[in-house]
Protein backbone atom coordinates (compact mmCIF):
# COMPACT_ATOMS: atom_id res chain seq x y z
CA UNK A 1 0.00 0.00 0.00
CA UNK A 2 1.20 3.51 -0.79
CA UNK A 3 -0.12 6.91 0.27
CA UNK A 4 -1.20 9.96 -1.65
CA UNK A 5 -2.45 13.31 -0.42
CA UNK A 6 -6.21 13.14 0.14
CA UNK A 7 -8.49 15.57 -1.61
CA UNK A 8 -9.39 18.77 0.23
CA UNK A 9 -12.05 18.65 2.91
CA UNK A 10 -14.49 21.39 3.82
CA UNK A 11 -14.58 23.33 7.08
CA UNK A 12 -16.93 20.79 8.64
CA UNK A 13 -19.56 21.30 11.34
CA UNK A 14 -18.60 22.37 14.84
CA UNK A 15 -19.66 19.79 17.40
CA UNK A 16 -21.26 20.78 20.72
CA UNK A 17 -18.70 20.39 23.52
CA UNK A 18 -19.68 20.01 27.20
CA UNK A 19 -18.81 22.93 29.52
CA UNK A 20 -15.35 22.65 31.05
CA UNK A 21 -13.87 20.54 28.24
CA UNK A 22 -10.64 22.12 26.97
CA UNK A 23 -9.48 19.44 24.51
CA UNK A 24 -10.92 16.61 22.42
CA UNK A 25 -8.08 14.16 21.67
CA UNK A 26 -10.18 11.46 20.00
CA UNK A 27 -13.54 10.85 18.32
CA UNK A 28 -15.42 8.16 16.41
CA UNK A 29 -18.40 8.48 14.08
CA UNK A 30 -20.80 5.59 13.44
CA UNK A 31 -24.31 4.97 12.11
CA UNK A 32 -27.10 2.69 13.29
CA UNK A 33 -28.79 2.84 9.89
CA UNK A 34 -30.94 5.85 10.74
CA UNK A 35 -29.00 8.33 12.87
CA UNK A 36 -25.37 9.35 13.11
CA UNK A 37 -23.64 8.89 16.47
CA UNK A 38 -20.40 10.39 17.67
CA UNK A 39 -18.34 9.48 20.72
CA UNK A 40 -15.48 11.73 21.75
CA UNK A 41 -13.05 12.02 24.64
CA UNK A 42 -13.01 15.31 26.50
CA UNK A 43 -10.22 16.57 28.75
CA UNK A 44 -10.85 19.31 31.31
CA UNK A 45 -8.37 21.96 32.41
CA UNK A 46 -7.70 19.88 35.54
CA UNK A 47 -6.83 16.84 33.38
CA UNK A 48 -10.03 14.87 34.01
CA UNK A 49 -11.00 12.65 31.10
CA UNK A 50 -14.50 11.59 30.14
CA UNK A 51 -16.19 10.04 27.13
CA UNK A 52 -19.21 11.80 25.63
CA UNK A 53 -21.91 10.81 23.14
CA UNK A 54 -24.10 12.86 20.78
CA UNK A 55 -26.63 12.00 18.04
CA UNK A 56 -27.59 13.63 14.73
CA UNK A 57 -30.84 12.89 12.89
CA UNK A 58 -30.01 15.07 9.87
CA UNK A 59 -26.76 13.55 8.55
CA UNK A 60 -24.55 15.57 10.84
CA UNK A 61 -25.92 19.07 10.21
CA UNK A 62 -27.06 19.46 13.85
CA UNK A 63 -26.30 17.44 16.97
CA UNK A 64 -27.95 16.71 20.28
CA UNK A 65 -26.33 18.00 23.47
CA UNK A 66 -23.61 15.47 24.44
CA UNK A 67 -24.14 13.04 27.30
CA UNK A 68 -21.39 11.54 29.43
CA UNK A 69 -20.74 7.87 28.80
CA UNK A 70 -21.09 5.56 31.80
CA UNK A 71 -19.00 2.49 32.63
CA UNK A 72 -15.58 3.36 31.22
CA UNK A 73 -14.33 5.79 33.87
CA UNK A 74 -11.76 6.50 35.19
CA UNK A 75 -9.75 7.02 32.03
CA UNK A 76 -5.99 7.05 32.44
CA UNK A 77 -3.23 8.28 30.16
CA UNK A 78 -2.63 11.31 28.03
CA UNK A 79 -5.60 10.89 25.73
CA UNK A 80 -8.12 8.46 24.35
CA UNK A 81 -8.35 7.14 20.81
CA UNK A 82 -11.45 5.12 20.01
CA UNK A 83 -13.41 3.37 17.29
CA UNK A 84 -17.11 2.48 17.56
CA UNK A 85 -19.08 0.13 15.35
CA UNK A 86 -22.73 -0.96 15.29
CA UNK A 87 -23.08 -4.75 15.12
CA UNK A 88 -26.12 -7.05 15.28
CA UNK A 89 -25.83 -7.43 19.06
CA UNK A 90 -25.33 -3.73 19.87
CA UNK A 91 -22.61 -1.13 19.97
CA UNK A 92 -18.94 -2.09 20.20
CA UNK A 93 -16.08 0.21 21.15
CA UNK A 94 -12.33 -0.27 20.91
CA UNK A 95 -10.40 2.34 22.85
CA UNK A 96 -6.85 3.03 23.97
CA UNK A 97 -5.62 3.62 27.48
CA UNK A 98 -2.04 4.59 28.18
CA UNK A 99 -1.14 2.77 31.40
CA UNK A 100 2.01 1.58 33.11
CA UNK A 101 2.53 -1.10 30.44
CA UNK A 102 2.17 1.37 27.58
CA UNK A 103 -0.70 1.93 25.16
CA UNK A 104 -3.12 -0.98 24.75
CA UNK A 105 -6.45 -1.38 22.95
CA UNK A 106 -9.42 -2.36 25.14
CA UNK A 107 -12.92 -3.37 24.06
CA UNK A 108 -16.36 -2.63 25.53
CA UNK A 109 -19.99 -3.28 24.59
CA UNK A 110 -23.25 -1.35 24.97
CA UNK A 111 -26.93 -1.66 24.11
CA UNK A 112 -27.69 2.06 23.91
CA UNK A 113 -24.29 3.71 23.34
CA UNK A 114 -24.36 5.42 26.76
CA UNK A 115 -23.88 2.63 29.31
CA UNK A 116 -20.90 0.44 28.54
CA UNK A 117 -19.46 -2.80 29.89
CA UNK A 118 -15.73 -3.49 29.72
CA UNK A 119 -14.81 -6.72 27.91
CA UNK A 120 -11.06 -6.68 28.47
CA UNK A 121 -7.91 -6.16 26.39
CA UNK A 122 -8.40 -6.57 22.65
CA UNK A 123 -4.88 -5.82 21.45
CA UNK A 124 -1.74 -5.95 23.59
CA UNK A 125 1.83 -4.86 23.10
CA UNK A 126 3.93 -6.98 20.75
CA UNK A 127 7.10 -8.93 21.45
CA UNK A 128 10.43 -7.11 21.91
CA UNK A 129 11.61 -5.92 18.53
CA UNK A 130 8.18 -6.10 16.90
CA UNK A 131 6.47 -3.18 15.16
CA UNK A 132 4.15 -2.62 18.14
CA UNK A 133 6.48 -3.59 21.01
CA UNK A 134 6.20 -0.05 22.41
CA UNK A 135 2.41 0.07 22.21
CA UNK A 136 -0.72 0.00 20.07
CA UNK A 137 -2.75 3.12 19.45
CA UNK A 138 -5.59 4.82 17.52
CA UNK A 139 -7.65 1.81 16.39
CA UNK A 140 -10.06 1.98 13.46
CA UNK A 141 -12.40 -0.99 12.96
CA UNK A 142 -14.50 -1.92 9.93
CA UNK A 143 -16.75 -4.91 9.27
CA UNK A 144 -16.85 -7.27 6.28
CA UNK A 145 -19.70 -9.15 4.64
CA UNK A 146 -18.55 -12.40 6.29
CA UNK A 147 -18.91 -10.88 9.76
CA UNK A 148 -15.16 -10.55 10.32
CA UNK A 149 -13.70 -7.33 11.65
CA UNK A 150 -10.55 -5.62 10.40
CA UNK A 151 -8.67 -3.21 12.63
CA UNK A 152 -6.09 -0.71 11.43
CA UNK A 153 -4.04 0.75 14.27
CA UNK A 154 -0.90 2.71 15.04
CA UNK A 155 2.16 0.54 15.77
CA UNK A 156 4.31 2.58 18.15
CA UNK A 157 7.75 1.05 17.47
CA UNK A 158 7.56 1.34 13.68
CA UNK A 159 5.48 4.56 13.75
CA UNK A 160 3.34 3.04 11.00
CA UNK A 161 -0.11 1.52 10.53
CA UNK A 162 -0.58 -2.18 11.28
CA UNK A 163 -3.67 -4.38 11.06
CA UNK A 164 -5.45 -7.18 12.89
CA UNK A 165 -8.49 -9.35 12.16
CA UNK A 166 -11.16 -10.81 14.47
CA UNK A 167 -14.36 -12.83 14.35
CA UNK A 168 -15.76 -11.83 17.74
CA UNK A 169 -14.26 -8.38 18.33
CA UNK A 170 -12.48 -9.53 21.50
CA UNK A 171 -9.77 -11.89 20.25
CA UNK A 172 -7.64 -10.51 17.45
CA UNK A 173 -5.02 -11.98 15.11
CA UNK A 174 -2.32 -9.50 14.18
CA UNK A 175 -1.31 -9.12 10.53
CA UNK A 176 1.71 -6.86 11.01
CA UNK A 177 2.36 -3.46 9.44
CA UNK A 178 0.37 -2.71 6.29
CA UNK A 179 1.31 0.92 5.64
CA UNK A 180 4.88 2.16 6.04
CA UNK A 181 6.56 5.53 6.35
CA UNK A 182 8.43 6.79 3.32
CA UNK A 183 12.08 7.78 3.59
CA UNK A 184 11.13 11.30 2.47
CA UNK A 185 7.78 13.00 2.00
CA UNK A 186 4.65 13.92 3.95
CA UNK A 187 4.74 10.77 6.11
CA UNK A 188 8.49 10.30 6.65
CA UNK A 189 8.32 10.74 10.43
CA UNK A 190 5.03 9.07 11.29
CA UNK A 191 1.85 7.46 9.91
CA UNK A 192 -0.98 7.64 12.44
CA UNK A 193 -4.72 7.97 13.06
CA UNK A 194 -6.12 5.56 10.44
CA UNK A 195 -9.78 5.89 9.42
CA UNK A 196 -11.84 3.45 7.33
CA UNK A 197 -14.42 4.81 4.89
CA UNK A 198 -16.47 1.78 3.70
CA UNK A 199 -17.31 1.85 0.00
CA UNK A 200 -18.78 -1.62 -0.60
CA UNK A 201 -19.36 -4.64 1.69
CA UNK A 202 -15.74 -5.83 1.41
CA UNK A 203 -13.82 -2.70 0.39
CA UNK A 204 -12.99 0.55 2.13
CA UNK A 205 -10.82 3.59 1.60
CA UNK A 206 -8.08 3.95 4.20
CA UNK A 207 -7.30 7.50 5.26
CA UNK A 208 -4.61 8.44 7.78
CA UNK A 209 -2.49 11.30 9.02
CA UNK A 210 1.12 11.64 7.99
CA UNK A 211 3.84 13.72 9.65
CA UNK A 212 6.97 14.81 7.81
CA UNK A 213 10.45 15.50 9.16
CA UNK A 214 9.53 19.13 9.88
CA UNK A 215 6.57 18.13 12.06
CA UNK A 216 3.88 19.08 9.55
CA UNK A 217 0.75 16.92 9.35
CA UNK A 218 -1.20 15.98 6.21
CA UNK A 219 -4.35 13.96 5.54
CA UNK A 220 -3.36 11.08 3.23
CA UNK A 221 -5.09 8.14 1.62
CA UNK A 222 -4.05 4.73 0.34
CA UNK A 223 -7.16 4.47 -1.81
CA UNK A 224 -9.35 1.40 -2.05
CA UNK A 225 -8.47 -1.62 0.15
CA UNK A 226 -9.76 -5.15 -0.43
CA UNK A 227 -10.71 -6.09 3.13
CA UNK A 228 -11.10 -9.81 2.42
CA UNK A 229 -7.64 -9.97 0.87
CA UNK A 230 -6.17 -8.03 3.77
CA UNK A 231 -7.84 -10.31 6.34
CA UNK A 232 -6.43 -13.39 4.58
CA UNK A 233 -2.82 -12.35 5.15
CA UNK A 234 -0.79 -14.74 7.30
CA UNK A 235 0.18 -13.97 10.88
CA UNK A 236 3.69 -12.57 11.29
CA UNK A 237 6.40 -14.95 12.45
CA UNK A 238 6.84 -14.82 16.25
CA UNK A 239 10.13 -13.12 17.15
CA UNK A 240 12.41 -15.52 19.01
CA UNK A 241 14.72 -14.16 21.71
CA UNK A 242 17.70 -15.60 19.81
CA UNK A 243 16.78 -13.58 16.72
CA UNK A 244 16.39 -10.34 18.69
CA UNK A 245 19.83 -10.88 20.23
CA UNK A 246 21.35 -11.84 16.88
CA UNK A 247 20.14 -8.65 15.19
CA UNK A 248 21.68 -6.60 17.99
CA UNK A 249 24.95 -8.48 17.42
CA UNK A 250 24.81 -8.05 13.62
CA UNK A 251 24.23 -4.32 13.91
CA UNK A 252 27.22 -3.88 16.22
CA UNK A 253 29.74 -6.51 15.08
CA UNK A 254 29.36 -6.91 11.31
CA UNK A 255 31.55 -4.30 9.62
CA UNK A 256 31.05 -2.62 6.25
CA UNK A 257 33.52 -5.06 4.63
CA UNK A 258 30.79 -7.72 4.73
CA UNK A 259 28.02 -5.46 3.45
CA UNK A 260 29.12 -5.04 -0.18
CA UNK A 261 28.11 -6.60 -3.44
CA UNK A 262 30.40 -9.56 -4.16
CA UNK A 263 33.12 -9.46 -6.80
CA UNK A 264 32.58 -12.72 -8.65
CA UNK A 265 36.24 -12.86 -9.63
CA UNK A 266 37.46 -13.28 -6.05
CA UNK A 267 36.21 -14.90 -2.83
CA UNK A 268 33.82 -12.73 -0.81
CA UNK A 269 34.10 -12.09 2.91
CA UNK A 270 31.50 -14.10 4.81
CA UNK A 271 30.79 -13.26 8.45
CA UNK A 272 30.50 -15.89 11.17
CA UNK A 273 30.14 -14.97 14.84
CA UNK A 274 32.64 -16.44 17.33
CA UNK A 275 29.90 -18.52 19.01
CA UNK A 276 28.57 -19.80 15.67
CA UNK A 277 25.07 -18.45 16.23
CA UNK A 278 25.20 -15.97 13.33
CA UNK A 279 26.42 -16.98 9.88
CA UNK A 280 26.21 -14.89 6.74
CA UNK A 281 24.49 -16.71 3.87
CA UNK A 282 24.83 -14.09 1.17
CA UNK A 283 27.40 -11.30 0.76
CA UNK A 284 25.49 -8.25 -0.41
CA UNK A 285 24.48 -4.71 0.40
CA UNK A 286 21.28 -6.51 1.45
CA UNK A 287 22.97 -9.36 3.38
CA UNK A 288 21.24 -12.46 4.71
CA UNK A 289 22.21 -14.23 7.95
CA UNK A 290 21.23 -17.60 9.43
CA UNK A 291 20.58 -17.50 13.18
CA UNK A 292 20.86 -20.40 15.64
CA UNK A 293 19.72 -20.56 19.23
CA UNK A 294 21.85 -21.56 22.23
CA UNK A 295 21.33 -25.25 21.45
CA UNK A 296 22.52 -24.87 17.87
CA UNK A 297 19.04 -25.23 16.36
CA UNK A 298 17.95 -22.96 13.48
CA UNK A 299 16.06 -19.96 14.87
CA UNK A 300 15.44 -17.98 11.71
CA UNK A 301 16.91 -16.00 8.84
CA UNK A 302 17.63 -12.27 9.03
CA UNK A 303 17.80 -9.96 6.00
CA UNK A 304 18.94 -6.45 6.79
CA UNK A 305 17.75 -4.79 3.60
CA UNK A 306 19.46 -1.84 1.97
CA UNK A 307 17.48 0.50 4.21
CA UNK A 308 14.32 0.50 6.32
CA UNK A 309 12.07 0.95 3.30
CA UNK A 310 13.50 -2.06 1.42
CA UNK A 311 12.95 -4.39 4.41
CA UNK A 312 9.38 -3.11 4.80
CA UNK A 313 8.68 -3.45 1.09
CA UNK A 314 9.84 -7.07 1.08
CA UNK A 315 7.64 -7.89 4.09
CA UNK A 316 4.63 -6.30 2.39
CA UNK A 317 5.35 -8.31 -0.74
CA UNK A 318 5.53 -11.55 1.23
CA UNK A 319 2.29 -10.86 3.07
CA UNK A 320 0.36 -9.73 0.00
CA UNK A 321 1.50 -12.52 -2.33
CA UNK A 322 0.86 -15.21 0.28
CA UNK A 323 -2.62 -15.40 -1.33
CA UNK A 324 -1.05 -16.89 -4.44
CA UNK A 325 2.29 -18.49 -3.54
CA UNK A 326 3.72 -20.59 -0.70
CA UNK A 327 5.87 -18.08 1.20
CA UNK A 328 8.06 -18.32 4.30
CA UNK A 329 6.56 -16.97 7.51
CA UNK A 330 8.09 -13.55 8.14
CA UNK A 331 8.00 -10.49 10.35
CA UNK A 332 9.74 -7.15 10.76
CA UNK A 333 12.15 -6.31 13.56
CA UNK A 334 12.56 -2.69 14.67
CA UNK A 335 15.32 -1.18 16.73
CA UNK A 336 16.29 2.52 16.91
CA UNK A 337 14.45 3.42 13.73
CA UNK A 338 15.98 0.61 11.65
CA UNK A 339 14.12 -2.38 10.28
CA UNK A 340 15.19 -5.92 9.41
CA UNK A 341 13.22 -8.71 7.78
CA UNK A 342 13.06 -11.95 9.79
CA UNK A 343 11.96 -15.19 8.11
CA UNK A 344 11.53 -18.77 9.21
CA UNK A 345 14.31 -21.26 8.57
CA UNK A 346 13.41 -23.44 5.56
CA UNK A 347 15.01 -26.85 5.22
CA UNK A 348 15.02 -26.83 1.44
CA UNK A 349 17.18 -26.89 -1.67
CA UNK A 350 17.00 -24.64 -4.76
CA UNK A 351 14.70 -26.04 -7.42
CA UNK A 352 17.36 -25.55 -10.12
CA UNK A 353 19.50 -28.34 -8.66
CA UNK A 354 16.68 -30.90 -8.79
CA UNK A 355 16.70 -30.89 -12.60
CA UNK A 356 19.78 -33.13 -12.45
CA UNK A 357 19.19 -35.02 -9.19
CA UNK A 358 15.42 -35.56 -9.15
CA UNK A 359 13.89 -34.64 -12.54
CA UNK A 360 10.43 -35.99 -11.73
CA UNK A 361 10.13 -33.81 -8.64
CA UNK A 362 11.62 -30.88 -10.59
CA UNK A 363 8.93 -31.17 -13.28
CA UNK A 364 6.12 -31.50 -10.73
CA UNK A 365 7.21 -28.39 -8.82
CA UNK A 366 7.77 -26.44 -12.04
CA UNK A 367 4.20 -27.20 -13.06
CA UNK A 368 2.95 -26.08 -9.64
CA UNK A 369 4.84 -22.81 -10.02
CA UNK A 370 3.26 -22.21 -13.42
CA UNK A 371 -0.20 -22.87 -11.93
CA UNK A 372 0.40 -20.40 -9.10
CA UNK A 373 1.84 -17.83 -11.50
CA UNK A 374 -1.20 -18.12 -13.78
CA UNK A 375 -3.62 -17.76 -10.85
CA UNK A 376 -1.76 -14.73 -9.48
CA UNK A 377 -1.67 -13.10 -12.92
CA UNK A 378 -5.38 -13.72 -13.56
CA UNK A 379 -6.31 -12.16 -10.22
CA UNK A 380 -3.99 -9.14 -10.29
CA UNK A 381 -3.74 -8.31 -14.00
CA UNK A 382 -4.24 -4.62 -14.71
CA UNK A 383 -3.51 -2.25 -17.61
CA UNK A 384 -0.11 -0.61 -17.24
CA UNK A 385 -1.70 2.70 -18.26
CA UNK A 386 -3.67 2.67 -14.98
CA UNK A 387 -0.47 2.97 -12.91
CA UNK A 388 0.44 6.33 -11.43
CA UNK A 389 4.04 5.84 -12.63
CA UNK A 390 6.17 3.23 -14.38
CA UNK A 391 5.89 -0.45 -13.42
CA UNK A 392 8.09 -1.80 -10.66
CA UNK A 393 11.32 -3.51 -11.68
CA UNK A 394 14.46 -5.17 -10.35
CA UNK A 395 17.97 -3.87 -10.98
CA UNK A 396 17.37 -5.12 -14.53
CA UNK A 397 15.60 -1.93 -15.51
CA UNK A 398 14.30 -1.38 -19.05
CA UNK A 399 17.33 0.84 -19.66
CA UNK A 400 19.72 -1.88 -18.51
CA UNK A 401 17.99 -4.53 -20.64
CA UNK A 402 18.14 -2.31 -23.72
CA UNK A 403 21.86 -1.66 -23.15
CA UNK A 404 22.60 -5.37 -22.74
CA UNK A 405 20.67 -6.16 -25.91
CA UNK A 406 22.55 -3.49 -27.88
CA UNK A 407 25.91 -4.80 -26.64
CA UNK A 408 25.03 -8.36 -27.63
CA UNK A 409 23.81 -7.29 -31.06
CA UNK A 410 27.20 -5.67 -31.67
CA UNK A 411 29.08 -8.70 -30.33
CA UNK A 412 27.07 -11.18 -32.42
CA UNK A 413 27.07 -9.13 -35.63
CA UNK A 414 29.53 -11.47 -37.46
CA UNK A 415 26.85 -14.19 -37.48
CA UNK A 416 23.76 -11.99 -37.77
CA UNK A 417 22.97 -12.93 -41.42
CA UNK A 418 23.97 -16.56 -41.24
CA UNK A 419 21.36 -19.18 -41.92
CA UNK A 420 20.82 -21.20 -38.77
CA UNK A 421 20.43 -24.93 -38.37
CA UNK A 422 19.93 -26.53 -35.00
CA UNK A 423 20.50 -30.25 -34.72
CA UNK A 424 20.30 -30.37 -38.51
CA UNK A 425 16.95 -28.61 -38.79
CA UNK A 426 16.99 -25.25 -40.60
CA UNK A 427 15.29 -22.25 -39.00
CA UNK A 428 13.35 -19.68 -40.98
CA UNK A 429 14.74 -16.76 -38.97
CA UNK A 430 18.27 -15.41 -38.72
CA UNK A 431 19.87 -13.74 -35.75
CA UNK A 432 19.27 -10.43 -37.50
CA UNK A 433 15.54 -11.14 -37.46
CA UNK A 434 15.67 -11.80 -33.72
CA UNK A 435 17.75 -8.66 -33.20
CA UNK A 436 15.18 -6.54 -35.09
CA UNK A 437 12.37 -8.07 -33.05
CA UNK A 438 14.24 -7.40 -29.81
CA UNK A 439 15.04 -3.80 -30.71
CA UNK A 440 11.46 -3.07 -31.79
CA UNK A 441 9.63 -4.79 -28.94
CA UNK A 442 11.89 -3.69 -26.09
CA UNK A 443 11.12 -0.09 -27.03
CA UNK A 444 7.42 -0.73 -26.41
CA UNK A 445 6.25 -0.23 -22.83
CA UNK A 446 4.22 -3.08 -21.34
CA UNK A 447 0.49 -3.11 -21.84
CA UNK A 448 -0.18 -5.26 -18.77
CA UNK A 449 1.28 -5.62 -15.29
CA UNK A 450 0.72 -8.22 -12.58
CA UNK A 451 1.51 -8.37 -8.88
CA UNK A 452 4.63 -10.49 -8.47
CA UNK A 453 7.86 -10.95 -6.52
CA UNK A 454 9.72 -9.51 -9.51
CA UNK A 455 12.60 -11.98 -9.30
CA UNK A 456 11.04 -15.35 -10.10
CA UNK A 457 13.83 -17.74 -11.06
CA UNK A 458 14.61 -21.31 -10.07
CA UNK A 459 17.18 -20.45 -7.41
CA UNK A 460 14.51 -18.40 -5.63
CA UNK A 461 12.34 -21.50 -5.25
CA UNK A 462 13.24 -23.74 -2.31
CA UNK A 463 11.93 -27.30 -2.29
CA UNK A 464 11.64 -29.27 0.94
CA UNK A 465 14.27 -31.98 1.22
CA UNK A 466 11.73 -34.58 2.27
CA UNK A 467 8.82 -33.90 -0.06
CA UNK A 468 7.28 -31.76 -2.79
CA UNK A 469 6.45 -28.76 -0.65
CA UNK A 470 8.09 -25.61 -1.97
CA UNK A 471 8.40 -21.90 -1.16
CA UNK A 472 9.00 -18.81 -3.28
CA UNK A 473 11.57 -16.54 -1.63
CA UNK A 474 13.10 -13.09 -2.22
CA UNK A 475 10.43 -10.39 -2.45
CA UNK A 476 12.79 -7.43 -2.37
CA UNK A 477 11.37 -6.12 -5.64
CA UNK A 478 7.74 -7.15 -5.10
CA UNK A 479 5.19 -4.96 -6.82
CA UNK A 480 3.36 -4.53 -10.12
CA UNK A 481 5.65 -5.89 -12.82
CA UNK A 482 5.81 -6.13 -16.60
CA UNK A 483 4.04 -9.40 -17.51
CA UNK A 484 6.33 -10.40 -20.38
CA UNK A 485 9.50 -9.64 -18.41
CA UNK A 486 8.35 -11.90 -15.56
CA UNK A 487 7.67 -14.81 -17.90
CA UNK A 488 10.96 -14.36 -19.73
CA UNK A 489 12.80 -14.31 -16.40
CA UNK A 490 11.38 -17.72 -15.51
CA UNK A 491 11.93 -19.17 -18.99
CA UNK A 492 15.59 -18.13 -19.20
CA UNK A 493 16.18 -19.47 -15.69
CA UNK A 494 14.99 -22.91 -16.86
CA UNK A 495 17.71 -22.78 -19.50
CA UNK A 496 20.50 -21.06 -17.56
CA UNK A 497 20.30 -22.64 -14.12
CA UNK A 498 19.41 -26.28 -14.69
CA UNK A 499 22.27 -27.80 -16.70
CA UNK A 500 19.71 -29.44 -19.00
CA UNK A 501 21.24 -27.99 -22.16
CA UNK A 502 24.75 -28.00 -23.60
CA UNK A 503 25.64 -26.88 -27.10
CA UNK A 504 28.33 -26.72 -29.76
CA UNK A 505 28.57 -24.21 -32.60
CA UNK A 506 30.29 -24.32 -35.96
CA UNK A 507 30.21 -22.06 -39.01
CA UNK A 508 30.60 -22.83 -42.71
CA UNK A 509 30.55 -19.87 -45.07
CA UNK A 510 27.15 -18.22 -44.36
CA UNK A 511 25.69 -20.95 -42.15
CA UNK A 512 25.68 -21.27 -38.36
CA UNK A 513 25.33 -24.87 -37.21
CA UNK A 514 24.19 -25.43 -33.62
CA UNK A 515 24.30 -28.88 -32.09
CA UNK A 516 22.65 -29.46 -28.72
CA UNK A 517 22.80 -32.17 -26.14
CA UNK A 518 19.87 -32.58 -23.77
CA UNK A 519 20.81 -34.02 -20.39
CA UNK A 520 17.46 -35.73 -19.82
CA UNK A 521 14.15 -36.28 -21.66
CA UNK A 522 12.80 -33.66 -19.26
CA UNK A 523 14.84 -31.03 -21.12
CA UNK A 524 12.79 -31.32 -24.29
CA UNK A 525 9.55 -30.88 -22.35
CA UNK A 526 10.92 -27.87 -20.48
CA UNK A 527 12.25 -26.23 -23.64
CA UNK A 528 8.92 -26.72 -25.40
CA UNK A 529 7.41 -24.12 -23.00
CA UNK A 530 4.10 -26.00 -22.98
CA UNK A 531 4.22 -26.26 -19.16
CA UNK A 532 4.01 -22.47 -18.99
CA UNK A 533 2.39 -21.13 -22.16
CA UNK A 534 -0.56 -23.54 -22.06
CA UNK A 535 -1.40 -22.42 -18.52
CA UNK A 536 -1.27 -18.77 -19.58
CA UNK A 537 -3.46 -19.20 -22.66
CA UNK A 538 -6.17 -16.97 -21.22
CA UNK A 539 -3.84 -14.05 -20.51
CA UNK A 540 -2.96 -11.21 -22.93
CA UNK A 541 0.68 -12.28 -23.38
CA UNK A 542 2.48 -10.58 -26.28
CA UNK A 543 4.55 -13.52 -27.59
CA UNK A 544 6.86 -11.30 -29.65
CA UNK A 545 7.54 -8.99 -26.70
CA UNK A 546 8.14 -12.04 -24.50
CA UNK A 547 10.69 -13.38 -27.00
CA UNK A 548 12.35 -9.96 -27.18
CA UNK A 549 13.32 -10.20 -23.50
CA UNK A 550 15.26 -13.43 -24.04
CA UNK A 551 18.39 -11.86 -25.54
CA UNK A 552 19.19 -9.43 -22.69
CA UNK A 553 18.17 -11.92 -19.97
CA UNK A 554 20.64 -14.44 -21.45
CA UNK A 555 23.35 -11.76 -21.43
CA UNK A 556 25.82 -13.61 -19.21
CA UNK A 557 25.52 -16.79 -21.30
CA UNK A 558 26.99 -15.09 -24.38
CA UNK A 559 30.57 -15.00 -23.12
CA UNK A 560 32.65 -17.20 -25.46
CA UNK A 561 36.06 -18.59 -24.61
CA UNK A 562 37.31 -17.13 -27.87
CA UNK A 563 35.82 -13.95 -29.31
CA UNK A 564 36.23 -15.44 -32.79
CA UNK A 565 33.90 -18.33 -31.98
CA UNK A 566 30.13 -18.02 -31.73
CA UNK A 567 28.88 -18.43 -28.14
CA UNK A 568 27.21 -21.80 -28.56
CA UNK A 569 25.21 -22.07 -25.36
CA UNK A 570 23.77 -18.56 -25.50
CA UNK A 571 22.81 -18.90 -29.15
CA UNK A 572 21.23 -22.32 -28.69
CA UNK A 573 19.28 -21.16 -25.63
CA UNK A 574 18.11 -18.06 -27.51
CA UNK A 575 16.94 -19.70 -30.73
CA UNK A 576 15.34 -22.72 -29.02
CA UNK A 577 13.42 -20.56 -26.55
CA UNK A 578 12.40 -17.96 -29.14
CA UNK A 579 11.24 -20.65 -31.57
CA UNK A 580 9.11 -22.34 -28.88
CA UNK A 581 7.53 -19.03 -27.85
CA UNK A 582 6.87 -17.63 -31.31
CA UNK A 583 5.71 -20.78 -33.06
CA UNK A 584 3.82 -22.68 -30.39
CA UNK A 585 0.12 -22.53 -31.25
Amino acid sequence: MTSTVACAVDAGVRMPIPPGVDAVPGASLASDGEDLHVWFSGVSAEGHRRLHHAVSADSGATWSPPNTVVGLEPLAGQGLSLSVLRRRDGWWMWYVIHGSRGRRVFVAGSDDGLVWQRLGVALDLGEPGSADADGVDCPAVVGTSSGSLVMAYGACSSRSVAAAVSRDGVTWRKLGPILHRRLTGPDSRCIWYPVWLPTRPDTADLLHAGQDDRGRWSILTTGRVDLAALASRPSPLPLATAVDAAITHIRSAVTADYLVEPDYHRPALVYRSPDGRVEQLRPSTSPVFAVRDGHGHPAGVVKLGRDRASAEREFSGLQTLARFYPVPAATLHYRQGRAALVMEHLDGVPLAGLAATDPDRFETVLGDIADHLATAAQNTLMPACDLDGPPDHTEETPVVLAAWAAELVARLRPWARHRITIDGDPLDATLADLFDLTHHKLRQPPLWVVHASGDLHLNNVLVARDGRRWWLIDYEYAGLHDLEYLLAKLITSCVKHTGLLTAHAATTHDHLHLTTRLAHPLARRVLSMAWLLDRLAGLPVDRERLAAHLLPLLYFRFTPENDADPPAFGLAALVLSADAILHRS
